[in-house]
């Protein structure tokens, strides 16, 4: 009887083996919309189990060591470490979105990683696997290179609280690195970090940068014009007319001298008139 029975009970453990091992091992991060059609939205469960585990704002995880699988030694450089290196605010949000955030990530290690996931949660007070955030999957990050994301939260982080009817907006961002916890790195800890909303900087906005309508007149310098370049005007306020205008009169006589002409004219007439009359 004793011996039936654990025949019986072995005969279901290799059962359950072989189902396992015939199960498709899947990940949770591939479950992510079955998740949100099971829930409805987008939650920030795995980000909360993340800060339980390893804590936020930490530079070293202390009990990594302890996840190790049995006794196998795993050098640190062949683990790597993904790590958050920088965060900026856009300066102004589209309409009907909430505020976008271009996120830097570095690949410390000597393999190029493929699929992970970043989660940024905008939080007012303590996190809730409701809270607004937005999780964005990078494709390929290269050994020794670092990635700029960009990611926009959802409007819901503009309006998460209420007072005297004036919405308030979040005050602090938490930023999970391999949100899902799909690799294995030599420093866990350092993938959570939490900033206040007026600690991230925004991106510096140039006048390169701007369409050409959006530059002011006034800010554009005028090119300077050398003054041998101006032409001069030499010529006289009256130019005397041209030799070859037909209308032109290069001897015009002055007024003394058409008088004298008259009178010379008047006196000839005088003398030619009075001969006949001696004759007679």
């Amino acid at each position: 009887m004793k011996r039936s029975h654990h025949l019986h009970h072995l005969t279901l453990t290799i059962i359950v083996a072989a189902l396992a091992l015939i199960t498709t091992p899947r990940s949770h991060a591939d479950d992510i919309e079955l998740q949100r059609l099971l829930h409805g939205g987008t939650r920030c469960d795995h980000v909360i189990g993340l800060l339980m585990r390893y804590g936020v704002n930490n530079d070293s995880d202390a009990v990594a060591a302890r996840y190790l699988p049995g006794p196998i030694q795993i050098p640190t450089e062949e683990l790597g470490d993904l790590q958050l290196v920088s965060i900026q605010r856009h300066p102004s949000a589209a309409a009907g979105c909430g505020p976008a955030l271009d996120v830097v990530i570095q690949n410390c290690s000597t393999r190029d990683v493929c699929g992970s996931r970043l989660t940024v949660v905008a939080l007012l007070g303590r996190i809730c696997p409701t809270s607004p955030n937005v999780t964005s999957t990078i494709d390929s990050l290269p050994a020794g290179e670092a990635v700029q994301v960009t990611v926009t939260l959802p409007p819901e982080a503009l309006a998460m609280g209420n007072l005297n009817g004036q919405a308030i907006a979040f005050d602090r961002i938490l930023v999970a690195v391999d949100s899902y916890d799909q690799f294995m790195e030599s420093n866990e800890a350092n993938n959570l970090r939490v900033l206040d909303a007026t600690e991230v900087p925004e991106i510096a906005v140039t006048a390169a940068s701007l369409p050409a309508e959006a530059v002011p007149a006034e800010a554009v310098p005028a090119e300077a014009v050398p003054a041998e370049a101006v032409p001069t005007n030499t010529a006289p306020a009256n130019p005397a007319p041209a030799a070859s205008d037909p209308g032109a009169m290069p001897n015009q006589p002055t007024p003394d001298q058409s008088q004298s002409d008259l009178q010379s004219a008047i006196n000839q007439f005088s003398e030619v008139a009075a001969k006949p009359t001696d004759e007679s």
